[in-house]
């Protein structure tokens, strides 16, 4: 859970709100107390969209809706005013962990807790069929865990069955990859019946069962074909569970169970479902009596207390207010998709600075009040520890596997703000601030609370894979700290309309196109073998699905081939692929498993292309495929500045400075630093702000070593220029040499 913002009142007829859970832009979903006592979370829709009719309709339906769930496995309403200025909802609050982040933090669940689990949400599906409704949406994250037991939570889009509202526009509703091939849109059917809910507790108990969906992860469409044409992946779920997630899962809804045979069938005649309490592991239990004991050390009634103290202290001062770390109630889409504080979330209150004056500064989540607070020479206000006005920080992967990926980009970054600093004429002196996640998710998160609640830090360069990028750019987001990225592909990094992320470079999905002019150009492929590797997700569907339109729209023949995520073995594979007469092989997927690949094609002598993209790039592949990387090519966003005219003097201060030549993406990272620090100068202020800067940096393009960055200036969408900044990477003697730009046409 977070802290509350300046913005947030204390308290919404008659709550008092205690730290969000969840934001997003049509709403908040508050922690906050009744006037009784009692702990609720409190949804809140925001005035402009309470204005549409239609909108304000479908708010009353969720309420009317949550009043008839009378469930005991699922969360009671407790308030709600639809018709509120601002409309809100009170639900009972479980101050327990959602059933994707304890997977995803303690890993799957016990056989006899998957059958607990399983048995109750059946249950709780049962009646909720009975009233008349289906829930539509039954993932992980609307599952909360208690324990006595799961609660269902999210009943925004519940239903009857013959209500079709929802889908006359033709829009998919509920979560891919956990809801029903029907509701895919894969067989005709007037509506979206019980049946549909039951696939999608299926989905979920595999998720329990392996930490996995069934029909893996990915782009919205490759979801949905998966769903409607695949056979799911059940591969280690408990034997003693299997048929009934089986049946579950069957593609025609009338093969599938109902709710109450699938709840007697796990209950086993209800003796299971009422088994030992103890249905957790005891690390969950632990998350679930740390987050109660929290709650309860929550503060009671009174007002919250303005407090004066040191800003960033802290130690809760006289009057001060506590907040619970990571507390767990509404999921993510409770508040148009934004996450509530998850794993790896910190204890946080609302902070207030108290001048000379009076006034109240709000420093939490911006660092505009702070600059207010500082005089001409930077000097902090008494009891405030004096610090640099400005930083760049550098958030990375310092540890993990990309570790090399994320300190060459701290070099970059730290000699561009270190030339900046050598200038006599600078307006200040920039800090430097690098903060490691590992390359984990949840530290990720934690990062970028981290540097967004820092006052002085004005941007970030980072992160660096697409996981943690995923992870962290909500919480850049919500306090409008510019974020450029230059390292991580994935389209939807771009497509979620994040206001302050600038992706400063060729999506993953656009490589395609460079891999396709250079396999029918310089490879002469007449034939082109694509390999899909399941384990890498998203990438290896932006990168063979789009080849795969491409060639397709070009009329060259090509054989796609998928590898599940499960398979160490590629000979299959392989030689399929040369079966079909296969003359290059594309490999969309990651290093490790690359490396199986490449030593199948070495043994099989194959002579033929071998392309991949950027994740290729590095030791790990090198060392795993050993001689059969030999000749594999990389199609990256990733330059040598030995090759490049204006590279000369960035190579040789990097080797000055660091005793080696840069290595991948640092030059990359410090063009995009000396972008930042154009806009800062650009400003022409000694107090820059955050919102200022990321304007800045947007309505002009900056010319780097390695090409011009430009975006555009109401979307922060990345203009690819004719530099566009693709590079090709070929294995020669154990090692990558850059070949040069990626050509963009094949010759005639």
């Amino acid at each position: 859970m977070d802290a509350l913002c300046g913005s947030d009142p204390a308290r919404i007829a008659g709550h008092r709100l205690l730290g969000r859970l969840g934001a997003g832009g049509m709403g908040v979903v508050y922690l906050a107390r009744t006037p009784g006592g009692a702990l609720v979370a409190l949804k809140v829709i925001q005035g402009e969209y309470a204005d549409d009719t239609g909108f304000r309709d479908r708010f009353r339906r969720e309420v009317e809706v949550a009043r008839r769930v009378t469930s005991r496995w699922s969360v009671g309403l407790a308030d709600a005013d639809p018709d509120a200025a601002e409309p809100w909802l009170a639900t009972e609050f479980v101050p327990g962990p959602s059933l994707a982040e304890a997977v995803a933090l303690h890993g799957p669940l016990p056989s006899h807790g998957l059958r607990v689990l399983g048995a109750r949400l059946a249950e709780a599906l049962d009646d909720l069929h009975a009233a008349g409704l289906v829930h539509r949406d039954l993932k992980p994250g609307n599952v909360l865990l208690a324990p006595d037991g799961p609660r269902l939570i999210d009943f925004g889009i519940a239903r009857a069955p013959e209500d079709t509202s929802l889908t006359a526009t033709g829009v998919v509703v509920g979560t891919p990859g956990y809801l029903a091939p029907e509701q895919a849109g894969g067989r005709d059917v007037p509506v979206v019946g019980p049946a549909g809910d039951v696939f999608s507790l299926g989905c979920v108990l595999v998720y329990a069962a392996t930490g996995r969906a069934p029909f893996g992860g990915g782009p919205v469409d490759a979801l949905l074909y998966r769903t409607v044409h695949d056979f799911p992946d059940t591969d280690g779920v408990p034997e003693d569970v299997a048929g009934v997630v089986g049946r579950c899962l069957e593609k025609d809804p009338r093969h599938r169970p109902t709710a109450a045979e699938v709840h007697h069938a796990l209950a086993d005649g209800g003796r299971a479902a009422e088994g030992p309490v103890r249905w957790l592991a005891e690390p969950v239990l632990r998350l679930i009596a740390e987050r109660s004991a929290h709650a309860l050390a929550l503060p009671g009634i009174d007002d919250t207390e303005v407090s004066e103290g040191a800003v960033g202290d802290d130690a809760a001062g006289s009057g001060g207010e506590r907040v619970a770390p990571g507390a767990g109630h509404a999921d993510p889409a409770d508040a148009d998709g934004a996450p509530a504080g998850g794993p790896g979330s910190t204890t946080g209150r609302r902070r207030f600075l108290v001048l000379a004056g009076g006034a109240a500064l709000v420093v939490a989540g911006g660092g505009t009040a702070l600059w207010a607070a500082l005089d001409r020479e930077g000097s902090a206000p008494a009891g405030h520890p004096r610090r640099s006005p400005c930083t760049l920080a550098l958030h990375a992967d310092l540890s993990g596997g990309d570790k090399a990926t994320g300190l060459a980009q701290e070099r970059g970054l730290r000699l561009a703000v270190e030339r900046f600093n050598a200038r006599r004429n600078r307006p200040y002196t920039l800090a430097v601030r690098a903060e490691d996640d590992g390359g984990d998710p949840r530290a990720a998160l934690r990062v970028a609370k981290t540097l967004a609640a820092d006052p002085t830090v004005l941007a970030v360069v980072g992160p660096t894979t697409d996981t943690t990028a995923e992870a962290s750019l909500v919480a850049y987001d919500t306090a409008l700290v510019p974020v450029v990225a230059v390292s991580p592909g994935s389209i939807a990094l771009a497509l979620q309309g994040y206001r302050s992320f600038l992706h400063a470079r060729v999506p993953d999905s656009l490589l395609a196109f460079y891999l396709n002019v250079h396999l029918r150009g310089s490879a002469g492929s007449r034939r082109v073998g694509i390999v899909d590797d399941r384990a890498a997700d998203d990438h290896a569907w932006e990168i063979s699905s789009t080849l795969s339109k491409v060639l397709h729209r070009d009329g060259h023949p090509q054989v796609p081939e998928v590898v599940s995520a499960l398979r160490s073995d590629f000979r299959p594979p392989v030689d399929a692929l040369l079966a079909a007469g296969a003359d290059s092989v594309v490999f969309a997927g990651y290093p490790d498993r690359a490396a199986l690949i490449a030593k199948v094609l070495h043994d099989r002598r194959f002579a033929g292309a071998r392309v991949s993209a950027h994740p290729l790039l590095g030791e790990r592949f090198l060392t795993a495929a050993g001689r059969a990387a030999e000749g594999w090519v990389a199609v990256a966003p990733a330059a040598d500045p030995a090759l490049m005219p204006a590279g000369a003097a960035f190579t040789a201060a990097h080797r000055r400075r660091f005793g080696a030549v840069p290595a991948r993406y640092s030059v990359e990272a410090y063009d995009v630093t000396n972008m930042l620090l154009a806009g800062l100068e650009r400003l022409g202020t000694a107090r820059p702000t955050r919102a200022a800067l990321l304007a800045a940096v947007r309505g002009t393009p900056y010319q780097g070593i390695t090409k011009k960055f430009a975006f555009r200036a109401k979307t922060g969408e990345f203009v690819i220029g004719a530099d566009n900044g693709v590079y090709l990477w070929r294995v020669e003697r154990g090692a990558f040499r850059c070949d040069g730009p990626a050509p963009v046409s094949v010759p005639s």
